[in-house]
């Protein structure tokens, strides 16, 4: 995960889906996640599996993601308290 020096970072774990890949669907996972988050600084791909379908095919991507964002303000604390 990305480390922002200074600051504090929450990390949360949400699982993502696709019909097409394990990668899109962690951009389903960042891209969804971002529009109510802001300030996300890394993502760790924590788990992967897959659906087969009847001819033995993947048809359905999922990773479990924990997605690290950075709390609004926590950059400006780091010289905070010393002296």
């Amino acid at each position: 995960m990305a480390e922002t020096p200074g600051a504090v970072v929450k990390v949360i774990e949400l699982v993502g889906s696709s019909p097409k890949s394990f990668s899109d669907a962690v951009r389903n996972a960042v891209r969804t996640a971002s529009r109510t988050i802001r300030n996300i600084r890394g993502v760790d791909v924590v788990a992967s599996s897959a659906g087969v379908d009847e001819a033995g095919q993947l048809n359905n991507y999922k990773v479990t993601v924990k997605i690290a964002f950075v709390i609004e303000g926590s950059e400006d604390s780091s010289s905070a308290g010393e002296g």
